[in-house]
């Protein structure tokens, strides 16, 4: 008899939290004995399974009345309590529809572009997983229709149904033709880390199939690349200087048939150009070995899209040295103190919709109204008023003296409630941004008060972070050490009055582990 496995998952909601006391099972797909059970206290449900085995795990949510398939794994996946399968709820009211994306002699179409929308509404493209399932959250009892991509580049219907209360099994999606008809040609155009075109003559560049592990050596002098692949499969591209050492590699997965004017960015700047047609010097690089990666950014917040994270990592790395993130022990307090701000889905405005009453009783007006709180909190269903919330939470009238936030006017709240990486929050800081910004970014002449869902922005979300840490020269404290005190001291620099400091010790141990 093999030996069994043990499958650690966690379970968040849709806030980021996680999910205690959920009742959850596992079974091995097309059993039907199911191991039911109850998540701890930290929301982890933890069950042995024999090896490579197919598993589903269900949950039952407490506005249905029956379980719902939310994950389909391999046994053989590795988990941890560090590293769980992580599993996120929809937000309260939605239910989740699991499909399964098929060619036409069964095998699984992984990160295949497919289409959902509710009948005869808007289209939303996503990609299969690494197995070619795919979850769809929607309403109840709606009417989903499901498009997939065909040789031809275009997207068809392929399924039509109703979500109910949810998958209680897998929704099977087969197309009509088969994976080899899914070759894709990419134009690709290689620029440089300030998006000008990477124009050097005899460029040497690699491209790696990382499923089949065949290479391929081309050349090129016009940043100019035709890649010919399957779509969705990964590709590493890898570029070489002149001197023939490499570059960071790049990943590329086609989405489509036909993919046009597609950008690859490289971690370096072409400062200046010979007086001969496309023939630049190189003379200025980034220090490859400081540069913060996506990999590190990923393991920081591993459910976070690449594509949301891409932007934040480009303006973070414009310029390490002027930013004060030019060392690893730096980057480890500025990122674990990010990481407590915007949260394990990296939200770049405060989510107050989802505060509940406990929360709320410890800020402002809701300590002297504490029955308010219950009323205006949320409540475990409907996202609750945000307005209305921040507006009491964060007037100046209910907080004390040293709390201020120069929220004075009917709406301030609201309107300055914590944005960025940095979670600015209140009128008065959103000013002193405001005044600050033009003497480090000289190019820009900005009114945040004006316009202060431009945080909202990644490029101006981390520029209001970086701007704080200069200001109150917290790159100094985090120069001091990696000790409690140092980040209890860059804490109290950012929200003495938190309560999270124990929290972001905890995430400053994890961000040291990856920035080293």
């Amino acid at each position: 008899m093999s030996k069994l496995v043990t499958i650690t998952s966690k379970f968040y909601d849709a806030s980021g939290k996680s999910c205690p006391d959920l009742p959850v099972k596992s079974r091995y797909k097309g059993s039907a004995r199911e191991n039911p059970q109850k998540t701890d206290k930290d929301g982890f449900f933890i069950f042995p399974a024999s090896p490579n085995r197919t598993i589903e795990i269900l949950a039952k949510l407490s506005n249905t009345k029956d379980y719902q398939i939310f994950r389909i794994i391999n046994s053989s996946i590795k988990s941890s309590l560090d590293n769980p399968i992580r599993i996120k709820l929809p937000n309260p009211g939605l239910v989740t529809t699991l499909f399964k994306v098929v060619d036409s002699q069964g095998k699984a179409m992984t990160n295949f572009p497919v289409k959902t929308r509710p009948k005869g509404g808007k289209d939303f493209e996503r990609l299969t997983d690494e197995q070619g399932f795919i979850q769809v959250q929607s309403s109840p009892f709606r009417d989903i229709e499901f498009l997939v991509l065909t040789s031809a580049d275009k997207f068809i219907l392929k399924k039509s149904l109703n979500s109910g209360s949810g998958s209680q099994k897998t929704i099977l999606v087969q197309l009509d033709e088969p994976y080899k008809m899914f070759i894709s040609k990419s134009n690709i155009q290689i620029i440089d880390k300030t998006g000008n075109s990477y124009i050097v003559e005899n460029t040497k560049v690699e491209i790696l199939d990382l499923q089949s592990g065949k290479k391929e050596i081309v050349n090129t002098s016009n940043g100019k690349l035709l890649i010919q692949s399957m779509v969705g499969e990964k590709i590493q591209i890898t570029v070489f200087k002149p001197d023939g050492e490499s570059l960071k590699p790049e990943y590329y997965s086609a989405k489509y048939i036909n993919n046009h004017s597609i950008k690859l960015k490289l971690d370096v700047d072409i400062t200046s150009s010979s007086t001969k047609p496309n023939k630049p010097e190189i003379d200025k690089e980034l220090d490859e070995n400081i540069l913060i990666t996506m990999e590190q950014m990923q393991k920081m917040w591993p459910r976070v899209a690449i594509a949301k994270m891409q932007p934040i990592l480009d303006e973070l790395n414009v310029n390490l040295t002027a930013y004060k993130l030019d060392t690893r022990l730096r980057q480890a307090h500025f990122i674990a103190q990010v990481r407590q701000e915007v949260g394990a889905n990296f939200l770049l405005r405060e989510q107050v919709e989802y505060m509940r009453p406990a929360a709320l009783k410890k800020i402002g007006y809701y300590k002297y109204y504490p029955k308010q709180a219950d009323i205006d909190g949320y409540n475990g269903k409907a996202p609750a008023n945000g307005e209305v919330i921040a507006n009491r939470m964060y007037d100046d009238k209910y907080r004390d003296k040293k709390y201020k936030l120069g929220n004075t006017s009917l709406g301030d709240g609201w309107k300055y409630l914590g944005r960025g990486l940095k979670q600015l929050t209140g009128k008065n800081n959103y000013q002193d941004l405001t005044e600050m910004y033009s003497t480090i970014w000289v190019d820009e002449n900005l009114d945040f008060v004006k316009n202060p869902k431009l945080l909202e922005q990644p490029k101006y979300a981390v520029r209001s972070a970086i701007r704080f840490w200069l200001k109150f020269k917290l790159y100094e404290i985090a120069d001091k050490g990696s000790e409690s005190k140092e980040v209890d001291a860059i804490t109290s620099k950012i929200n003495r009055g938190t309560d999270s400091y124990l929290d972001r010790r905890k995430h400053f141990i994890r961000a040291r582990q990856i920035f080293n």
